[in-house]
């Protein structure tokens, strides 16, 4: 898989589900569909914004995203 700078890879490996069809396996994260692996052939296909690299899934978001480390900030109630 080629290196876009562009881009940060996150692996969501662990929360892909796969739904078996008549032709394919879907793949799914979040019930969003993915990708694909045909049944007739050897290599996965992945719809825009997912990546597959090294039997790894990622998705490929950029690089300027912000991904909050918690859903609140500075938050010293205790419960959050």
């Amino acid at each position: 898989m080629s290196q876009h700078p562009d881009v940060n890879r996150i692996d969501v490996t662990n929360k892909i589900r796969g739904e078996v069809t008549e032709d394919c396996i879907v793949l799914t994260l979040n019930g969003e569909e993915i990708g694909h692996i045909p049944f007739d052939a050897a290599s996965c296909t992945m719809n825009a914004g997912y990546a597959v690299d090294q039997q790894r899934i990622f998705r490929l978001d950029a690089a300027d995203t912000v991904h909050p480390s918690s859903y609140v900030e500075d938050c010293d109630w205790g419960w959050c």
